[in-house]
């Protein structure tokens, strides 16, 4: 034994470092749980306006045709960045004032529903009642965190002023495979109105969707949101009541490790409302949206003040393949919020 040993002493080492590193490795990967240094803000950017992960299109107008989901917006301008010889680069202008950031959606509503789609859009904008042209533009593909893939760019639209437009959708720009070779064959054209105020907000556009806050731990992306209650149907189609003094509470819940921000159903999603002495729970089931897709929520009657909100995600043992076996969470997580009732 000792010859073997003195013949073969440059094996012995390596074989030693295995044996022990081997059964290190294996526990380290049951054991291992993402860290809180592994959580991370969103939106980073310190100089970005505020903006709501997730927070879908709802938009000023939105439709159904030629089996296309279209969503029109006005809202405020927005920072943007172009790709100048493969380099990011901030696009020069003013972003105060009457410049505003008109956007258009176009989404798949006879196929995958929900996909967005590859076309170009060309845009005018005209004075109400009149020909005179304000803005006539083929508005450019982009992507934005919540928003994801869709056409649109900062203009100049002066407040205090009611326009007409019109958007011209090109057919879908890619080949089809069989089943899909009579969509979106022809062009659609879509139009509509909208007037500023002297401040330059949209008149009677209706309130869309607000964030209270989101974070992320072990992998998973939670964003609590809220706005005025809605019109909730079973899956019968029978309408559910909505007790007085209600908002309506939306939880999105994504894959933020393995499956980029893809939305996870099958979650259990709970918020404990906390004021004072009061507090309660609230089981928020799936809820599927024409305007913001899948997620979880509630029309929950909350007093007026200061509440805290607490965001509870559990109910993720669901079976993994490798290399999401660890990476995404397997225990409930938490988040609290402050939030204040008007």
């Amino acid at each position: 034994m000792r010859e073997f040993f003195r013949k073969n002493s440059l094996l012995v080492y390596p074989l030693i470092f295995a044996l022990v590193l081997i059964p290190v490795m294996i526990v380290a990967l049951i054991s291992y749980q993402p860290s809180a240094s592994a959580d991370c803000n969103c939106n980073k950017a310190s100089n970005a306006p505020p903006l709501a992960p997730h927070s879908h299109g709802t938009g000023l107008v939105s439709e159904v045709k030629n089996d296309m989901k279209l969503i029109f917006n006005v809202s405020a301008a927005t920072q943007l960045y172009e790709m100048v010889d493969g380099r990011l680069q901030l696009c020069e202008g003013d972003l105060t004032g009457d410049m505003k950031h008109v956007t258009v959606d176009v989404l798949d509503a006879g196929l995958n529903v929900g996909e967005h789609l590859p076309v170009t859009v060309d845009l005018m904008i005209y004075r109400a009642g009149t020909s005179e042209i304000v803005i006539q533009a083929a508005a450019p593909a982009m992507v934005a965190p919540g928003h994801n893939y869709h056409f649109g760019d900062n203009y100049l639209l002066p407040s205090n002023t009611a326009y007409d437009w019109t958007v011209v959708i090109s057919p879908v720009n890619a080949l089809r495979q069989e089943g899909a070779q009579h969509l979106w064959l022809d062009p659609v054209e879509w139009s509509g109105s909208f007037e500023l105020d002297a401040s330059g907000a949209v008149i009677g556009k209706a309130a869309g969707i607000q964030l209270i806050g989101d974070y992320s731990k072990e992998g998973i992306h939670i964003t609590l949101s809220h706005q005025d209650a809605v019109t909730l149907y079973d899956a019968e189609g029978t309408e559910l009541d909505t007790e007085p003094n209600s908002r309506y509470f939306v939880v999105d819940v994504t894959d933020h490790a393995v499956n980029y921000e893809s939305k996870l159903p099958g979650a259990d999603v709970t918020l404990t409302f906390k004021q004072g002495s009061t507090a309660f729970d609230v089981v928020l089931p799936a809820v599927i949206s024409p305007t913001y897709g899948f997620h979880y929520g509630a029309n929950v009657p909350v007093e007026p003040g200061q509440w805290q909100i607490t965001v509870t995600v559990g109910g993720l043992d669901f079976l993994r393949h490798a290399g999401s076996a660890v990476n995404l969470a397997r225990r409930p997580v938490s988040g609290t919020f402050n939030f204040t009732v008007e």
